[in-house]
């Protein structure tokens, strides 16, 4: 809009002008927000299905793929079905191989020890943002124990069946609001966490390595475990962040309005100090901003072979992922 201000206008029809640029403006920013409003959880929340849910933990879950051990021949089957499930969303697949060299570079030790088979990939779908050299990483682990002499198959229902689903949802849901987000979005799959975070390891060391210092990673965003709760009637959920970007805390309060009752969430304030036992850590270690969603407590099924999905919280999962995204839409978009 271009408004021409005649010279020779009086005060009065100055101050006039001024009042309506003034009210433009704040229809401007009602707009805006309005626009906000239309993309924001409420309108994709019915992406999210607790049939969709069920259908990945029960997958992930099935005794022939063997626990889900990073780096055996079981686990290949899983890694494909990642692959197909975000091509399916529609979003750029990227198959990302991590060889025994990259592992050891990645974690820092001096020499080579054992050897991993090249079967261990992390898989990402990567949603195109309009600033290409700054992305937001989101991950969940897909891999878990394996099998156990004397103990059996470990399922890995919550941990971390329960990240995947989360981790696909959000996808889901970012690519049905069909906007381009201002920040290139990588959802990312990890595999090897539970033998020492390779996959975000690898990742994290790799991407400053190859790339410019324009290039950014933004944010993160971590779902280990979180689908089970020790409170069933009032679902609980851990939002841990680190503490170096207090935003992060003030944008969960805000999205946390949109999620109906009950719901608690646990807030656990972290330093960027590289600690951790989940995929965050890679990232805090570079005091990347980092939000980590865990469980509030971890229950007696924990890395045992009765972790099993009959056991998870279906609604507490749900709501944990719509509180994600509504954080994550504000960062993005």
């Amino acid at each position: 809009m271009f408004i021409y201000l005649n010279p020779h206008l009086n005060i009065i029809n100055l101050f006039l002008m001024k009042k309506i640029i003034y009210t433009l403006s704040v229809v401007f920013m009602i707009m805006a927000n309005v626009a906000y409003a239309n993309n924001n959880v409420k309108d994709v929340k019915d992406i999210y299905t607790t049939e969709y849910a069920k259908e990945i933990v029960y997958f992930l879950t099935q005794k022939k793929f063997m626990g889900r051990e990073a780096g055996k021949k079981a686990s290949l089957p899983v890694i494909k079905f990642l692959e197909d499930e975000f091509a399916k969303i529609g979003c750029d697949v990227i198959k990302q191989p991590i060889t025994s060299s990259d592992l050891y570079e990645a974690k820092g030790e001096p020499k080579k020890g054992t050897v991993y088979p090249n079967m261990i990939y992390n898989v990402i779908g990567k949603i195109e943002g309009s600033d290409p050299n700054k992305i937001v990483v989101v991950g969940a682990h897909f891999d878990h124990l394996g099998k156990k002499k004397g103990l059996g198959i470990h399922p890995g229902a919550d941990d971390n069946a329960s990240g995947i689903v989360a981790l696909l949802s959000l996808a889901k849901m970012m690519k049905a609001t069909g906007c381009t987000p201002k920040y290139t979005v990588l959802f990312c799959a990890w595999d090897g966490e539970e033998k020492g975070l390779l996959g975000s390891r690898y990742f994290v060391h790799n991407w400053y390595k190859n790339r410019t210092q324009t290039d950014s990673i933004v944010h993160y965003m971590n779902f280990d475990m979180v689908g089970r709760t020790a409170t069933p009637e009032n679902p609980t959920v851990t939002f841990a962040w680190n503490n170096n970007y207090p935003y992060l805390l003030d944008i969960c309060k805000e999205a946390q309005k949109e999620i109906p009752a009950p719901f608690n969430v646990i807030l656990d304030e972290r330093k960027g100090d590289g600690k951790g036992g989940s995929d965050y850590a890679p990232f805090s270690k570079k005091d990347i901003p980092f939000i980590a969603w865990m469980e509030e407590e971890l229950h007696s099924d924990y890395h045992k072979p009765t972790d099993t999905p009959d056991k998870l919280h279906w609604e507490k999962l749900k709501k944990t992922t719509l509180l994600a995204y509504g954080i994550l839409e504000r960062l993005v978009f």
